[in-house]
């Protein structure tokens, strides 16, 4: 998905990210939001996984969502719960 696409509840909160991080336009993604060295794992109870690379994650506890970033996939938003687990790793 693109972020053209975001719901409505994720604009502001991926806004506030920026904006905490010193974007001076959080109003649209850019390449330089998006590191070559960071990738981010997610592990599912079932042991399955997914991996992204050049992305970036935001947790909304208060959607009970998570949401990864990517500089070329788009976003996914995936439920968070207890056995969801992260892996953020920068080489």
């Amino acid at each position: 998905m693109q972020s053209t696409d975001l719901p409505e509840r994720w604009k502001l909160k991926l806004q506030e990210y920026l904006v905490a991080k010193g974007s001076t336009k959080p109003e649209k993604l850019s390449a330089s939001e998006f590191s070559s060295e960071t990738s981010v794992n997610i592990r599912f109870e079932d042991d399955s996984h997914v991996e992204y690379r050049y992305a970036f994650v935001i947790k909304a506890p208060e959607f009970r969502e998570v949401a990864v970033f990517t500089e070329h996939c788009g976003y996914h938003i995936f439920p968070l719960y207890d056995g969801l687990e992260l892996i953020i790793t920068s080489n």
